[in-house]
């Protein structure tokens, strides 16, 4: 008899866990998410990293290194807006850390505000930002995968350091932030 009531319970059981389907509330989902937020920086270069491009009789020519970034973020119900780097000298961040140099850029896509890529003949791009949008299920969700280019050249950094960055992706109406920290992100030579 046991044996029959045992069967007959986990048969139960297996029905009312294999019947339900269920359906994700998208919208009560979305409305928990952040409207903006970062959630990766990275790279895949090798470092230590060179900064100035020197070459003489006797020592052979090296480029100053592009680094480039890979940013991951999403914004949901909001469009993006600026963003920026900060590139802090040390293995912390905190209130009281000195930023070495800011690159702005006024978008998620184009060149930084210290560029002139209208200029003709020729523009000067010095560091550039750009994305693609990622698949998402949600309606109102942006999933971005991006890229930045930063020459280190121009960023006044010193030789025989290692570096902190902080990413800060703003809205377009400037009203929402999402900061990443890297720290000790990359050592230059």
């Amino acid at each position: 008899m046991k044996k029959y009531i045992s069967v007959a319970l986990t048969a139960l059981l297996t029905l009312v866990m294999f019947s339900c389907k269920k359906e994700a509330d998208v919208a009560a989902t979305e409305a928990k998410l952040p409207a903006i937020q970062l959630s990766s920086l990275g790279y895949t270069q090798t470092g230590p990293f060179t900064l100035v491009t020197s070459a003489s009789g006797v020592v052979p020519q090296t480029i100053a290194t592009v680094l480039q970034l890979y940013f991951g973020a999403t914004t949901t119900n909001t469009a993006p807006g600026r963003f920026t780097l900060e590139f802090i000298e040390g293995t912390s961040i905190s209130a009281t850390s000195v930023v070495v140099k800011t690159v702005n850029f006024n978008n998620w896509k184009g060149a930084d505000d210290t560029s002139l890529p209208d200029r003709k003949p020729t523009p000067l791009i010095n560091h550039s930002i750009t994305y693609t949008l990622q698949p998402t299920t949600y309606e109102n969700t942006q999933v971005y995968g991006g890229s930045i280019q930063v020459k280190l050249a121009l960023l006044g950094l010193s030789a025989n350091k290692t570096y902190s960055v902080r990413a800060t992706a703003y809205s377009a109406d400037g009203t929402k932030t999402s900061v990443y920290n890297q720290l000790s992100f990359f050592k230059t030579i």
